[in-house]
């Protein structure tokens, strides 16, 4: 769950420097870093449900007991 904040967290940030330009090309560095990004965000949305289909426990930050 906290990587996955973080993923929403660092997606916000790539929007806020995003020029939003005319034409989105798929060689700007801002849309790579998105695509990438939102990727990322999916995989871990996936695997967070597919974790409560499963019933299996949420992970815990590391360092919490």
């Amino acid at each position: 769950m906290l990587a996955k904040e973080k993923a929403a967290a660092a997606l916000a940030a790539i929007e806020a420097c995003c020029g939003h330009c005319t034409y989105c090309s798929p060689d700007c560095p801002v849309a790579i870093a998105r695509r990438a990004m939102r990727g990322l965000y999916d995989d871990l949305t996936a695997a967070e449900e597919q974790a409560a289909e499963r019933g299996a426990p949420q992970t815990q930050p590391d360092g919490a007991r």
